[in-house]
This record gives C-alpha cells, sequence and structure tokens, in this order.
C-alpha cells in the first residue's frame, strides 16, 4: 500500500514516508496533470466495484468468504487512500477539503473497537 501511496503522491517513497510521518497526512506535489493518475485510478475502482455489484445481485459472485474480505480491505485500503491523495493535491485546485478529517480513520477504528465491546 505504502508503494501505491508514494507513486500517486509524486513523492519518491522515502520522502513520502518522511512527509508522511511528520506531516501526519499525504502531501502531494506537482502539477495537476499529475492527478490523471489519481482519476484514471478511481475510474478503474469504481468500474471493479460496478462489476462486483452486478455479480452480487445477480447471484453470480464467486470468491470464498476469505477472498471477499481480503478483496475488501484492498478496496478499502485503495479508497482510503484516494481520499488521502485528494486531500493533499486540494492546493493545486486552489482549494481545501470540506471538512477536516484528517483523524477520520483514528475515529473509524475507535467504533469499530466501541462495536466489538457491546
Amino acid at each position: 500500500m505504502i508503494e501505491e501511496r508514494a507513486a500517486l503522491s509524486g513523492y519518491h517513497k522515502k520522502d513520502f514516508i518522511a512527509r508522511s510521518c511528520i506531516y501526519s497526512n499525504i502531501v502531494v506535489v506537482g502539477k495537476q496533470e499529475n492527478i490523471k493518475r489519481i482519476v484514471d485510478s478511481l475510474q478503474e475502482m469504481q468500474y471493479v466495484m460496478r462489476e462486483i455489484a452486478r455479480q452480487l445481485q445477480s447471484g453470480d459472485f464467486s470468491l470464498s468468504e476469505d477472498a471477499y474480505k481480503e478483496m475488501k480491505e484492498d478496496y478499502l485500503a485503495m479508497a482510503v487512500t484516494v481520499v488521502d491523495i485528494v486531500n493533499g493535491a486540494a492546493y493545486l485546485f486552489d482549494k481545501s477539503p470540506d471538512t477536516d478529517n484528517q483523524h477520520w480513520k483514528a475515529d473509524l477504528e475507535l467504533e469499530k473497537f466501541r462495536g466489538i465491546l457491546k
């Protein structure tokens, strides 16, 4: 996952890791054209998710429970990465993220733990 985040951010892997640790978020460098890779990833993800939804609705979904969980985690990680990168690239478009969602992942984890404890 780190390799994908670094590639989409425009930084070299070591610089990406250092800046992510320092700033607790993803910072994107470059020009607006670099966002094309992000848009391409989103379009691919959208296509695949639509195909999965179609298969689920038709009952033609042929993944085991474990494979489904792994796929779900992979796509969740990709979605999280895309959101983080788009937030980090907002300045390229003279924008800022709509909300301060820097800690949303930690909040989500806390909510999961609360659900487990109930």
